[in-house]
Formats: C-alpha cells, sequence, structure tokens
C-alpha cells in the first residue's frame, strides 16, 4: 500500500512538459526576469544548462530565481527524478542528459565549460525522450549555441519558442539560421509564459497516440491539396514526399498551432502565407555536420577520389554534384578530401563542386562558410589548421575550398540535372521521397554521371531497383559505380509526381456511374465484339491508338521496329490505304475503298476501308481514322458453280477481271499521280537546297568576317583580362592589408549604410556585438551589444545629419573601456554612404591614467604627510618655483626668487644657507643643510636638499621641526629613563628588606630574593618589548606559573582579555610570584597538593566596571590553625595592591585550601582587550 501511494505522489507531481533553457552569461538577467512572472503552476519542470565561455556564477542566478515569485529553483542532481513546477540547473561544467526512466544523468564534460554543445545535447537528449512534452526556450542574448538541438528537437515533434524585441512582430528572412531562426514561435519575453501555459494546456488535453493515428489515417487523402498549396506559395512540388514523414510535420505544425481538425489546419494553410512557409521550412530540416559517417568518407578517400584524379592533368575538370547539400558541411567535406588529394599530384585538375539545396537560408550560410566552434568534434585538429581560419568564435573555410564550390537553389524534382558529373553524393536525401520519385531520380543519376561516375549515397539508400545502371563498390557504405547501358538512359523529367492538374477547390464534374460495375464492362466487351476494327493515325501514319481486332488485318515488316501504319499494314492492302490516305488529306472528307482481296488462295478475304479525316478545322493538325471492314472469305469451290452456265461464268469472270483492272488502272493512276507530287515536291525542295546553300555561302563568309572580328575582340578581352587580374590581384593585396591593418591595430570596427544596417565588420567586433555574418543587412539597433551605449543610435543619426565626427568613452566601472569615434562613411566620390564606428580599447590606458592619478595622489600625500615641497630654481634668473602645499606647510605665500626665500631665513642661519646655494649653483656642489626659517614670530626648522641639472638647480624642502623638536624630547627621556632605574633600584632595595626580615638562613634569602628579582625581571621584559601595549593578565599568569613548577599538574586559567599597564603589571606580577611559591611549597602544586584555578571576570558596580580576580586552591590538607605571623605575599595582598592599584583584596585560609580575591577598577592601568587595542592604534601613552 505504502508503494502505491509512492507512486500516485509521482504521478501527481510528473510534469506535463520538460522545458529546457541555455544558461550564458548574457542571459542572466533575461532568465531572472523571465522565471519573476512565470506562474508557479504551469505544470511543467524546467531544466537549465549552462554553457557559457565567460564567468558566471551559477549560485548568484539560483539565488535570483528564488528571491522571484516563479516555481522553486534547485541544483540539479544525478538520477533525479523531475517534478512538476520546479527549476532544476545544472552545474557549470556538467553534461546533461535523460536515462531511460526519465530521470537526469549528468557527467563532467569531456572539455571545459563553454567549449562544446552541451546545450545541444541537452537539447537532443531532451527531444528524444520527452518526444511532444519537449518544450525550449530560446532567449535573444543567447549565442548560436543549440542549433543541431533545435533541429532534433523539432524532428521529435517537441515545441521551439524564441525571444524577439519588442514590437517585432518575428524573424525576417534572410536572418541567421540559428536556432532563433527554426522557433515555432517567436515573441516578446512578457508573453513567453502565457503562450507556453497555453501550450502546455493543450498537451495536457491532447490524446497523443489517438491524434497521431488520426492525422495518419485522415491525412493521405489531404497531402495532395496540401502539397499544390505548397507548390503555389513557395514554388517546390511535394507531391513525391513520403507520406509518413510528411503527416509527421502537418501533425506537428497542428500541435504547435493547438489545432485539432486537419480539414480547419488545411483551411489555415491555405489562408495563411507565413504557415505555410513555417511547413515548407519543417519540411526542410536537415542535420548535417562535417565528415558524417567518417567510415564512408574513409572509403571515398581510399578507394574513389584517388580513381578520380587519376590520369587528370591541369586541362581537365573534375565535377562533383552534392545534393541536398543544406548549410555545405557536407560539400566542404568533400572539397577537403579532393584537395587533399590533389596536392599529391603534380598537374592537378580543375575541381568544380556544385552543391544544392532549395532551403534559401541554409545556402546563405554554406556560402559565407562560417562555422561554430562545435565543429572541432568532427573535425581533427590537422584539418582544422588547414582549412579553417579561426576568427573569434568561429572558424571560416579557407579561401580555396571556398573557391571550390558553388552553391545554388536546385530542385531535384522540377529542375534540370546537370551533366558530366564525376562523382554524385546525394545522402540522406531519397529517404524523404517516396518509392515512386526514388525510382526516377536514380535514372537521372546515371544520366547525370559520366561513364565509370561515382553514386554516394545515405546509409538508408540504395539502387537495388536498377542493377542494370550502377554496379556497388562497396554495398555496405553505399557507393555505387555507374554501368554503361546499350541505349542511353532518358530519365522522365521533370519528376514531380503526377498530381491533379486542376486547382485547389474546383469540383470535378458530376460522372453518372453504373448501378453495378459489372453490368458497364459486360457492354463495352459487346461494343468491341461488334464494332469493326479501327487504327488512329497522325498526318505522318504514325499509329496513335488500336482498336482491340485489328490483328488479321496487320502484317509488319521485318527490321527495325516502328508505329507507322504503312509498314504494319497487311502488304495487300498498303497500296491501296495510301492512296485513299492521300485523297482524304487533299479532299478533307472521307473516302472507301471496297472489295480488296487481302491473302492467298487458300484463305483469302474480301475486305473494305474507311478513312476519315478528324481535324475539325483547317487549322488543326490532321489525324485520320482508317476502319477495316471484314467481308468475309472469298467465295470459292462453290457446289453450284459447275451447274451454272459457262457464259454466265465466263461474263462473270470477265467483270471480276474489268474490275480488277481498273482498281488496278486506279492504283497505278495514284502512284503516277503521287510519283509527279513527289517529283515537284523534290523540284521545289531542289531549289530551295539551292537557295539555302547560296545563303549558306553568304552565312560562311559573314561567318569568316564575324570570327576575324571575335579573334579581336578576344585578343582584346584577353588584355582586359590581364588588367582585370591585376587589378583583382592588387584589389586582394589591399584587402589584406586592410584585414590586417584592423586585427593588428585591434580597433573594432563596424561599417553601416545610411539606414544603419550593418554592410561589415570586423572579427573583433563579435566581442562588442552579438554579432555573426548573417547580421549582414540587419539595423544595428535590432542587435544586442555586450557593452553598455544606450546613445548609440542618437550619435549615428547625428553623424549622418552633421557629418561630424563624436567621439565618447564607454564602459563599465572595474571594466573593459573602450574609446567609441562614430564618423561618416564617404566613399572615393567624396559621397556619404553611411557611418563607421571603431571601439579602441583603452582599458591599459585607463588603468595607467588612473594608475598616475593615484600614484601623483599618493606623492601628494605622501609629501604632504611628510611636510616636503619640491622646489625649481632656474639658476640664471634667481626665479623660484615650488609644488603645492608651500603655504599650507610653512606658512606663508611661496617666494618667487631666491632672495626673497633668503629673507625668511632666520638671520644666524642665512649667511650660511647663501654660501650652500652658492656652491651647488657656482660649483655643482650637493645642496644639504637645514636652517630656522622665521614666520610670524616663530622659528620653524627646514632642511634644504637639492643638486644641479645644466641651468636648473632642483631639489625639496622638508619640515624637520619636529625632528629638531624630537631631539630635545630625546634628552627628557633620558632624564626620565634615569628616574625610572631608580624607582626600580628602589623596588628592588624595598624587595630585599623585606625578604631579609622574613628569610630564616642565607639560603632561603637567596632563594626568596632572587624568586622575586626574577618576576620583577620577567614583567620588565615583557614591558620592554610590548611598549605601550602593556602586558595581557592570562600570559602574566601562566608565564608566572610555567615558571614556578614543571606542569606537571594542570592549571584552570579563565577570565576575559585584560591588558595591564607598567605599574600594574610590576605590582601583579609580585602577588601572583608570592601566591605560586606558596602553593609549590606547601599547596595546590605541591607534590600532595590539590586543584588550582586561577579565574577572573568584569562586575558592574556605581562606581564602573571593575575587575574581580579569584585564586582559589582546593583538595590541601590545611594545618588546623592558621599561621601566627603574615608572610611578605599575604602583605603585599593586603596592603600593596591596595596602596598602589586602589584594590579591594581578602586572603582565607579553608579546611581543603586557600582563597584570595583581588578586585580593582578598570582605568588607565587595567583595561578591556579591545580597549587596549584601540588605545594603542591610537597611540596613547600610558599614564
Amino acid at each position: 500500500m505504502l508503494l502505491d501511494d509512492e507512486e500516485a505522489r509521482r504521478l501527481e507531481v510528473r510534469p506535463v512538459a520538460v522545458v529546457g533553457l541555455g544558461a550564458f552569461a548574457a542571459t542572466f538577467q533575461s532568465l531572472a526576469s523571465l522565471f519573476a512572472i512565470m506562474p508557479r503552476d504551469t505544470g511543467a519542470a524546467f531544466v537549465i544548462v549552462s554553457e557559457s565561455r565567460e564567468a558566471m556564477d551559477i549560485g548568484a542566478l539560483l539565488q535570483s530565481l528564488n528571491e522571484g515569485p516563479g516555481p522553486e529553483a534547485l541544483m540539479a542532481e544525478d538520477c533525479q527524478r523531475l517534478e512538476a513546477d520546479r527549476i532544476y540547473l545544472a552545474p557549470i561544467g556538467a553534461t546533461v542528459t535523460f536515462g531511460e526512466d526519465g530521470g537526469l544523468r549528468l557527467a563532467d564534460a569531456p572539455e571545459k565549460p563553454g567549449s562544446r554543445g552541451t546545450v545541444d545535447t541537452f537539447l537532443i537528449s531532451l527531444a528524444e525522450q520527452q518526444r511532444q512534452g519537449a518544450v525550449a526556450i530560446i532567449l535573444r542574448a543567447s549565442p548560436e549555441a543549440g542549433s543541431i538541438g533545435v533541429a532534433r528537437m523539432k524532428a521529435c515533434g517537441g515545441f521551439v519558442v524564441a525571444e524577439i524585441e519588442p514590437g517585432q512582430e518575428h524573424i525576417e528572412t534572410g536572418e541567421p539560421a540559428g536556432p532563433a531562426g527554426m522557433a515555432d514561435l517567436h515573441a516578446e519575453l512578457a508573453d513567453i509564459p502565457r503562450h507556453l501555459a497555453a501550450h502546455i494546456s493543450h498537451l495536457s488535453d491532447l490524446d497523443l497516440a489517438r491524434e497521431t493515428s488520426r492525422v495518419i489515417e485522415d491525412g493521405e487523402s489531404r497531402l495532395p491539396a496540401i502539397s499544390t498549396i505548397l507548390r503555389n506559395r513557395t514554388g517546390h512540388d511535394f507531391h513525391g514526399y513520403k507520406s509518413n514523414t510528411f503527416l509527421r510535420r502537418i501533425q506537428r505544425r497542428m500541435h504547435v498551432l493547438r489545432i485539432d481538425d486537419l480539414d480547419a489546419y488545411v483551411a489555415r494553410l491555405r489562408n495563411d502565407q507565413e504557415e505555410a512557409q513555417d511547413l515548407f521550412q519543417d519540411l526542410l530540416i536537415g542535420v548535417t555536420q562535417f565528415f558524417r559517417d567518417p567510415a564512408e568518407y574513409g572509403i571515398l578517400e581510399r578507394e574513389v577520389i584517388p580513381d578520380l584524379v587519376a590520369g587528370r592533368t591541369m586541362v581537365d575538370t573534375l565535377r562533383v554534384w552534392v545534393l541536398g547539400c543544406a548549410t555545405g558541411e557536407e560539400a566542404y567535406s568533400l572539397a577537403m578530401l579532393l584537395r587533399e588529394a590533389m596536392m599529391r599530384l603534380d598537374t592537378p585538375p580543375h575541381v568544380q563542386i556544385f552543391a544544392t539545396d532549395i532551403d534559401a537560408r541554409a545556402l546563405a550560410v554554406a556560402r559565407t562558410g562560417r562555422y561554430p566552434q562545435t565543429i572541432e568534434k568532427d573535425i581533427s585538429p590537422e584539418r582544422l589548421a588547414r582549412w579553417f581560419v579561426k576568427e573569434g568564435g568561429t572558424y571560416a573555410i579557407h579561401k580555396d575550398l571556398r573557391e571550390m564550390c558553388i552553391f545554388s537553389s536546385h530542385n531535384v524534382i522540377k529542375d534540370a540535372p546537370f551533366s558530366r558529373i564525376d562523382l554524385v553524393s546525394c545522402r540522406n536525401l531519397l529517404i524523404y521521397l517516396n518509392s515512386d520519385i526514388q525510382d526516377r531520380v536514380i535514372p537521372l543519376f546515371h544520366f547525370s554521371l559520366r561513364p565509370g561516375g561515382y553514386l554516394f549515397l545515405g546509409p538508408a539508400e540504395n539502387v537495388t531497383r536498377h542493377a542494370n545502371l550502377f554496379q556497388p563498390l562497396d554495398r555496405k557504405h553505399r557507393i555505387f559505380r555507374r554501368l554503361h547501358t546499350a541505349n542511353r538512359v532518358l530519365p522522365e523529367f521533370p519528376l514531380s509526381a503526377r498530381a491533379e492538374p486542376r486547382r485547389m477547390g474546383e469540383a470535378l464534374a458530376p460522372v453518372r456511374a453504373f448501378p453495378n460495375g459489372t453490368l458497364g464492362k459486360r457492354a463495352e466487351r459487346l461494343v468491341e465484339r461488334y464494332a469493326p476494327a479501327y487504327i488512329v493515325v497522325d498526318s505522318d501514319y504514325q499509329v496513335l491508338n488500336f482498336s482491340g481486332r485489328t490483328g488479321p488485318f496487320l502484317d509488319p515488316s521485318s527490321g527495325v521496329a516502328n508505329l507507322n501504319l504503312l509498314n504494319l499494314v497487311h502488304r495487300d492492302l498498303r497500296l491501296d490505304l495510301r492512296a485513299t490516305l492521300l485523297r482524304v488529306a487533299t479532299d478533307r472528307r472521307p473516302a472507301r475503298v471496297v472489295s480488296l482481296r487481302m491473302g492467298g488462295e487458300d484463305e483469302a478475304r474480301r475486305v473494305g476501308l474507311t478513312v476519315e479525316p478528324l481535324a475539325e478545322t483547317p487549322q488543326e493538325a490532321m489525324n485520320f481514322v482508317v476502319v477495316f471492314h471484314d467481308y468475309g472469305p472469298e467465295a470459292s469451290g462453290d457446289p453450284d458453280e459447275a451447274a451454272r452456265d459457262p457464259a454466265i461464268l465466263r461474263d462473270e469472270h470477265v467483270a471480276r477481271l474489268e474490275g480488277e483492272l481498273r482498281v488496278t488502272k486506279d492504283r497505278l493512276q495514284a502512284t503516277i499521280e503521287e510519283l509527279e507530287s513527289t517529283n515537284e515536291e523534290l523540284k521545289s525542295s531542289n531549289e530551295e537546297y539551292q537557295s539555302i546553300n547560296e545563303e549558306m555561302q553568304s552565312a560562311n563568309e559573314e561567318l569568316e568576317t564575324s570570327k576575324e572580328e571575335l579573334q579581336s575582340v578576344n585578343e582584346e578581352l584577353q588584355t582586359v583580362n590581364g588588367e582585370l587580374a591585376l587589378r583583382v590581384g592588387e584589389l586582394s593585396r589591399a584587402n589584406s592589408d586592410l584585414k590586417n591593418l584592423l586585427e593588428s591595430t585591434q580597433i573594432a570596427t563596424l561599417f553601416l549604410d545610411n539606414n544603419l544596417q550593418v554592410k561589415s565588420f570586423t572579427p573583433s567586433m563579435s566581442e562588442l556585438f552579438h554579432l555573426i555574418d548573417n547580421d549582414l543587412g540587419r539595423p544595428i539597433t535590432h542587435i544586442a551589444s555586450r557593452v553598455p551605449y544606450p546613445e548609440m543610435a542618437d550619435d549615428l543619426r547625428r553623424v549622418l545629419r552633421t557629418l561630424t565626427t563624436v567621439e565618447r568613452e564607454i564602459g563599465l566601472e572595474g571594466r573593459n573601456r573602450y574609446l567609441v569615434r562614430v564618423l561618416p562613411y564617404r566613399s572615393v566620390d567624396n559621397f556619404i554612404a553611411g557611418a563607421v564606428l571603431t571601439f579602441l580599447d583603452i582599458t591599459s590606458t585607463t588603468r595607467a591614467q588612473e594608475a598616475l592619478r593615484a600614484s601623483e595622489e599618493r606623492a601628494r600625500l605622501a609629501t604632504s604627510a611628510a611636510r616636503i615641497v619640491t622646489w625649481h630654481l632656474d639658476v640664471p634668473t634667481r626665479g623660484f618655483t615650488h609644488s603645492e602645499g608651500f603655504e599650507q606647510i610653512f606658512g606663508f605665500p611661496p617666494p618667487r626668487t631666491l632672495g626673497a626665500m633668503l629673507g625668511f631665513v632666520h638671520p644666524e642661519d642665512r649667511d650660511a644657507l647663501a654660501r650652500a646655494f652658492d656652491g651647488a649653483t657656482e660649483r655643482d656642489e650637493p645642496l644639504d643643510t637645514e636652517a630656522r626659517l622665521t614666520v610670524n614670530g616663530k622659528e620653524l626648522w627646514v632642511r634644504f636638499s637639492g643638486a644641479r641639472s645644466g641651468d636648473h638647480l632642483l631639489g625639496v624642502f622638508q619640515d624637520v621641526d619636529d625632528r629638531r623638536r624630537a631631539q630635545g624630547q630625546q634628552y627628557l627621556l633620558m632624564a626620565e629613563l634615569q628616574h625610572r632605574v631608580k624607582n626600580i633600584l628602589t623596588v628592588v632595595r624595598s624587595i630585599t628588606r623585606r625578604s631579609l626580615d622574613g628569610a630564616e638562613n642565607l639560603d632561603d634569602l637567596r632563594r626568596q630574593l632572587g624568586g622575586r628579582i626574577d618576576a620583577l625581571s620577567r614583567t620588565q621584559g615583557v614591558l620592554a618589548n610590548r611598549g605601550v601595549e602593556g602586558v595581557r593578565l592570562e600570559e602574566l599568569v601562566r608565564d608566572e606559573l610555567a615558571a614556578s613548577q614543571d606542569g606537571a599538574k594542570p592549571v584552570e586559567v579563565e577570565g576575559p582579555g585584560i591588558v595591564l599597564k607598567e605599574k600594574a603589571a610590576e605590582v601583579f606580577a609580585l602577588a601572583l610570584h608570592e601566591l605560586t611559591t606558596n602553593a609549590v611549597k606547601y599547596g595546590a602544586l605541591s607534590p600532595n597538593g590539590g586543584r588550582l584555578s586561577v579565574r577572573w571576570w568584569i562586575t558592574n558596580t556605581q562606581q564602573g566596571p571593575r575587575l574581580a580576580l579569584e585564586w582559589l586552591e582546593q583538595g590541601v590538607a590545611m594545618p588546623t590553625r592558621p599561621p601566627a605571623r603574615s608572610g611578605f605575599g599575604r602583605r603585599l595582598i593586603e596592603r600593596g595592591l591596595p596602596y598602589d592599584l586602589d584594590a579591594a583584596t581578602s586572603f582565607e585560609f579553608r579546611q581543603d585550601g586557600v582563597r584570595s580575591t583581588v578586585e580593582l577598577p578598570i582605568g588607565p592601568r587595567v583595561i578591556l582587550e579591545d580597549a587596549a587595542q584601540e588605545r594603542s592604534m591610537a597611540g596613547e601613552p600610558d599614564r
């Protein structure tokens, strides 16, 4: 029961659709904005996969998504099952796919993040796993990654939405065929959630299996109508497209448009031009890549191409035809193989590769020859380096390969084929055509190929039905060779499927059928049985139609077969039939011949002929119908004939002979007339031929003259071609120089026309704008910028209006900075043809300027802090100049001459300073002296330093008044030090005296006195090292404990940070020493002792905060009675601390130990550690 509940819960949260998005540094804000308006209950799961070559904080993106009102966001994990209304973020550098159970599969990418098709891999897996439930959202700021994945998603029935700019209705035709160009729906960012919700709602209400079955069942009858609409709308005929594939594409479009009825979709298609284009683009989806199926290309490289180039020289041409080339990868792959083979030849032939397709957008990409970095996985590094040029984030085809390929729009079904081809590559195109069209395309390839030419097909295609046309060279890899045939095969052309020619919506005329089909067939058989035999011929007597029973009247002549009736008819009827046909052709009236004898004596029959013209008007071509009348066998051997009168028989015989003679005369007369007519025609023809001969002789003379003129023109053309070749070479070199100049200067340059549309740009512009080659012709305002430049459009319009130059600095603080110059574009004839934008990276210059300003500021601050002023003395004029801050430092305006400067010097020092300046200016002696300046009755010591350089003396004024005063303070400090030494000696004397009073003998005196002086020495050593910082109480306690015992017994030391100044430290150190000494001898630190704890804390009283310290010994065997007299340590605690530090102390003996407390005010000598640090940093002296 628990499992059922878990399964029910999983089904409840299973998403209706899975939405895939690519995360890039440029899309960070777009993602946050999209999910900020996304409802929480869409029923979909969202998966975001990162493919960014720029630094991107995925954690910041996760936090941003969760701060909004949209679905909950979390990091994706391996083997994780997706739930509805959640966002899953893949880690940076992870490849995301789907397992068979529908869960996510995460793996480390084989390359660094952003270098491979991570988004493509995810979208392909999403499409194959979710099918119609897969959705992809392409954001406007996304790069061109994801094209292959989007193509696969559309092939599997998924749904693709692309963001467009506000106000833009759709992506224009001719824009790049990237992932956004292949989208099913284009919408603004704010409208995407609404469209997504409608799509998911339609998806959840739809029974996909039932819909697919219904579309396939009902769609067959609609395909001719749909194909006709497409032909009328796009000019391309899809009557021969494979029906299942065609219907799947139609079903996908119905799914995208949320149309359930096929007839409704046909109506939409008929009335919506854009939908016809969208369906057309769906039918053209072609996934291609370089060297697809490497094994097949290996066979081509090893066996086919060497045979093609063998024996060819520079005068030969090798012609290749690539059908369905899409974006050109296959054509360029063959070009690489051919070019590499030609490099091994001494005299390579000229190669032409005709690459054709019906997709204009794909051909535009192929002609550009620029591909993303993802091709690195398909092409070896050697070929990448040899045949591609790296430009920014793309690879451009080498010029040699590009010149070999000719890309053109061509429809193999309706356009004339190429001829004299050596290799035809038609891979994965035939699989989309029905069997009838395939059977007619294969002979077309045979017609196009030269004898011995090769045919290269896809892995699912074959020529099995045309084994007489092609011989398999490698059946497994679908490579075939053209066979020679006795009669040249002329393919049926055009290949368009035989569709009904009538227009859409034109109804057939109603035809009343027999109520029973067999009755009609029976009536036809009866008509055929009793109707006479007939043959229909044209004006040349070529048979156009036979009736069913003409066999007895035909006796074909031997020789080459033909359909001329005079060669087919029985020889006994030929002469009469020829004469009758001539008479009917002349008179244009029916004619009849009766009672003709046909056959030998034993099988003779009487036959009649009727010939009637079929032309209704004189202008119509003359056709004839020849009707044969069979009168039955000729009468012979009649048993009554012998009984008849011989005279009667003789008369009948004579009459028959006369009839035959008359017929013979008629035949002879017809023959004579025909001969005369023929002679007349021959005479006329002879005269015509003579006239034609004379005309040809005249034409020949004209041709000779024209030939000489053409030779002269040819020579002129050769000269012109030579000049043009030189100019083309110069232009090519100039273009190369310009390209190298622009690339070497690293100046990003953009050329625009007067409508602000992109004309050209340098590769480095791609770092500043999301520009690709297919953006040529697009307005620059429609292209997203990577750097903030909101004034660009206004600057461009102002330059075009005023023809001035605009300069400004753009960029973000802390990132790259650019100097933008906008100039009018002037042609060679001084015509304004647009504008030019240049972006100069001044990041290093800006940083250097900032560093210089910072350095100058630091120097200014340093000289100001050190109270230094730089000066410059012009030796000939004795003029003085100074740096800033002179008056602030010295208190009077800077003097302009050396004499004026000496006027401020103290009279006692003036002469010495004047002599020092004379030595520096006259004898190049270094200037370094000190003198007093008198300002407002005050004396100020200044150091004068400088050295001569030519006619100039450069140096500094430094305020050394503090140093001079410090020297005076030094004497005071020496006196203070002597005083302190005297005080310490006084303390030592006091310690000595008290020790003498309490010592029992000399050894005891030495031990007590030495310990107390050591404690005092340790404290003085710490104070000497710390200076004004003081000594930490904890350090003082631990040092004293460490000096008095070996550390075998643990001691609990605990308390806040307290700093003791000099006097407090000395007194505390002596008190701690006495307590420690007693504990080692008698108390807790003795061999038989107990436990010792030293704790202190801060208490708040009305008089302010106070430090409370407790010394507690426990577990000590104490005497029953306390000592009768107080020792030095107890007197120091009870009397010395209160006297020196204003402390409150106590000392008591307990049954198991000793407890002593000290409480003294927090103040200048005893301070909290944080306050001590602040005072130390402030440089406050000890009070």
